[in-house]
């Protein structure tokens, strides 16, 4: 049993991460840490009284017989407390994104790099089995594909203003397209792992009362000619129907990610399957995670995936605020124009990030 300790005890660590450390048995929680004193002792008390912190390197540099930490921070902030972990040789899960700046992100692949951690990104979608059964299908129907994902969540509730803080929080900072599609993005790649060439993204406010854009429409093109269209909404009152619709040379496919439902042609035969719907898979992602530290690195949500991620969504961004598409190399030249890091770019190709300067 590997002993873990929690930083960051907001609504994520309390209702996904506690529960799934504690009813697995891979896992001992040994201690909690928050910047608010009373959400760290919550969770540890949960826990049949961990102990509990309120700075991070307190709690590193006390808890000497940790295995591994769960970040559940503001990707602002996680970059730097992975980087520690990393060099203290602790596995660390890490809420995704992973960064909200290509610099964090590079900065923190290095460090993976360097220190040969255990780093697995917490992409909690993508071990649902209808992730793995659209996947299985995709397959048959050819390439090049047309991939549409429809995303509604975070349903706006008057009667919550706590909820509304929350998010409008991570839209002020980050945005709906880098939170909820870098999700889209990670689960996609497993159904077609091209990489990216160009991103066009447009987004929309609907109340002067948010901090930011609440709806999302973008269009991403793959290297070997596909599409995927992400479209994100935040704070509706009513939530549209979360969708994938694939279409390829040899068929169609469409699902419901709310009822679990779909359908598919292939080569004329039409049939239809179910699966459960989109929902979290914590405990799936422990087990992925304890076996990554049996391994001794991480096979499935990696930093490199992380970062993947990270790129298309803020060149979706960089997209909206521009009112142009972009390519990879546009993406670096911006990031290099807004950093001294000059491991950002390689001069002779341009769309290809490099290792360290």
């Amino acid at each position: 049993m590997y002993s873990i300790g929690l930083i960051g005890c907001g609504e994520v660590a309390e209702h996904g991460h506690l529960p799934a450390i504690l009813g697995g048995g891979d896992f001992r929680l040994a201690a909690t840490c928050d910047l608010n004193r009373r959400r760290a002792e919550l969770l540890a008390s949960r826990a049949g009284g961990a102990a509990h912190y309120t700075d991070w390197r307190e709690l590193l540099a006390r808890e000497a017989e940790l295995d591994a930490v769960v970040l559940a921070l503001p990707p602002e902030i996680s970059p730097e407390v992975a980087i520690e972990c990393l060099g203290r040789k602790l596995a660390v899960l890490d809420e995704k994104p992973l960064a909200t700046t290509l610099a964090d992100g590079r900065r923190l692949q290095r460090a993976v790099e360097q220190h040969r951690g255990v780093y697995q990104v917490g992409f909690v979608l993508r071990y649902g089995q209808w992730v793995n059964e659209i996947s299985r299908l995709t397959a048959q129907l050819g390439s090049p594909l047309q991939i549409s994902v429809e995303v509604y969540d975070e349903r706006l509730n008057p009667d919550d203003p706590a909820h509304l803080a929350r998010i409008t929080g991570f839209i002020k900072t980050s945005s709906a397209m880098t939170h909820e599609g870098s999700h889209v993005i990670d689960y996609v790649s497993l159904w077609n792992p091209s990489h990216w060439t160009s991103a066009s993204a447009v987004a929309k406010q609907t109340s002067a009362a948010f901090s930011g854009p609440n709806i999302w429409e973008s269009r991403i093109n793959l290297a070997d000619r596909s599409t995927v269209l992400v479209r994100i909404g935040w704070l509706l009152p009513e939530l549209p129907p979360s969708t994938v619709t694939i279409v390829g040379p040899a068929g169609r496919l469409d699902f419901d990610c709310a009822a679990g439902r779909g359908h598919v042609e292939l080569d004329g035969a039409e049939k239809s399957f179910a699966a459960p719907p989109l929902a979290p898979e914590w405990s799936s992602q422990y087990a992925a995670f304890a076996e990554a530290i049996a391994r001794g690195h991480a096979a499935s949500a990696t930093v490199d995936d992380g970062l993947r991620a990270l790129e298309t969504t803020l060149a979706c961004e960089l997209s909206a605020r521009t009112g142009s598409a972009i390519a990879p190399a546009d993406l670096y030249a911006e990031a290099a124009r807004s950093t001294s890091d000059c491991g950002l770019v390689n001069q002779e190709a341009p769309d290809r990030p490099v290792e360290s300067c």
